[in-house]
């Protein structure tokens, strides 16, 4: 009697959470079926005297992280010199990393967003062409790449801060395959295609920045500080040079753009007050010729070479199976540098 009275309810809570459960997905409330707000750390590996990946959790303790264990998003990863690892964002996004290494990695689970705060690292990332535009973000202290797709190689190899020189060879972005987007300060570069690669060199507080291609032809749009976009195409050896002041007295930013060719030779610039409008604004377009780059288009032919077989990303689930065989562009550093 007492055994079937348990039974009864025991069936009765169940059929109360299922309709609990169906009232939650019919009013919007229940996380997304493909979202599970963890970050899973697969193949790690550290050599013999180094310190290996810890994790520093939310709640600030810091524990040693081992392989298939899932750790909360708001969580810090420092992976010491000599340790390599493969980083599940989600089921469609995943990251091989190279310490040293900082990043913090967190979610909005409404849309199943991710966007990973990189500080150091050498970080080779896939991105499966299921992932919508917007779901996966990269930030770093020198912009924010988005809309990602495919497979890309990111290098920040000096820890970035305010008053830190930051070196061409600091800062470099490749795509290997798919496409991506970059948001920097004072400048965009939407158009990232396969094959595609920048560095980046910042000093003095962020008050100058030269950009410089490496690979392939990158569409970029910098604003002329009237509202009007000026486009341009950072080839292999061509510049663009930024530099940033603030009156003494001023809250607004004085902007100065000069682009350059592989050559050296000048096609704009311009010099704007930030947020002050067309008057105070002026550009003038010094060349229209490109120069002739064939290490341009030798570039592109070797990034597409370097594709290679991707391998597959697996279904829902998050065992090292799942996610397919890490491919051996994402598994190849090199000697730290990309370029």
């Amino acid at each position: 009697m007492i055994r079937n009275a348990m039974l009864t309810v025991a069936f009765g809570a169940c059929v109360l959470s299922a309709a609990t459960l169906r009232a939650q997905e019919a009013e919007g409330e229940a996380k997304p079926l493909r979202f599970d707000a963890m970050v899973r750390v697969l193949n790690l590996e550290a050599k013999e005297g180094s310190a290996g990946l810890r994790v520093t959790l939310p709640s600030g303790q810091t524990v040693q992280a081992v392989s298939y264990k899932a750790y909360p998003y708001g969580s810090t990863f420092v992976a010491d010199k000599g340790t390599q690892f493969r980083v599940c964002f989600s089921p469609l996004t995943y990251a091989v990393v190279k310490g040293p290494a900082r990043f913090v990695p967190s979610a909005a689970d409404a849309w199943q967003k991710v966007q990973v705060k990189v500080e150091l690292g050498d970080f080779n990332t896939r991105v499966d062409d299921r992932a919508l535009p917007g779901q996966f973000e990269i930030a770093t202290p020198l912009g924010t790449f988005t809309d990602m797709n495919g497979m890309a190689k990111l290098h920040v190899g000096a820890d970035i801060a305010l008053n830190t020189p930051v070196k061409a060879d600091d800062f470099s972005f490749r795509t290997l395959s798919g496409s991506a987007a970059f948001k920097g300060l004072h400048y965009t570069m939407s158009g990232m295609t396969q094959a595609n690669a920048f560095s980046s060199a910042d000093a003095m507080g962020f008050s100058t920045s030269e950009l410089t291609g490496r690979l392939g032809e990158v569409k970029m749009e910098l604003p002329a500080g009237n509202g009007a976009m000026t486009p341009f195409s950072l080839t292999p050896g061509s510049q663009v040079k930024i530099t940033r002041a603030k009156p003494q007295g001023s809250d607004n930013w004085v902007v100065s753009v000069l682009t350059l060719y592989a050559n050296g030779q000048a096609q704009n610039y311009f010099c704007y007050v930030e947020n002050r409008g067309e008057g105070y604004s002026t550009g003038e377009l010094l060349a229209e010729v490109l120069p002739e780059n064939a290490e341009g288009e030798e570039g592109e032919a070797e990034g597409e070479d370097a594709l290679g077989d991707e391998g597959a990303l697996g279904d829902d689930g998050y065992d090292a199976s799942a996610y397919g065989d890490i491919p051996d562009e994402l598994n190849d550093f090199g000697d730290g540098a990309l370029l």
